[in-house]
């Protein structure tokens, strides 16, 4: 029983998986902002996306903290820049 439900499932992904995770990613969505709320679920979608970004320039060896300051020091004024 368990044996025919494991093959069913991964068969069920093998084909079209896209559509599957993208229904599946609409029932989550649904069901969060059913019980959290809109603002709430779009707040936490946003951090998990920059969270994300984070993560695979992280994860891309790029120095992100010094680019980040160096883009700071572009934007500040001049009176608060680090040097």
């Amino acid at each position: 029983m368990f044996e025919a439900v494991k093959n069913f499932v991964i068969d069920l992904f093998e084909s079209h998986r896209t559509r599957k995770i993208g229904f599946i990613t609409g029932l989550v969505m649904g069901g969060a902002i059913l019980i959290i709320g809109f603002l709430n679920t779009l707040f936490i979608l946003l951090c998990g996306t920059v969270g994300l970004f984070i993560g695979s320039r992280f994860d891309s060896k790029d120095d992100l903290v010094e680019k980040i300051l160096m883009k700071l020091d572009e934007v500040l004024p001049e009176k608060i820049q680090r040097w």
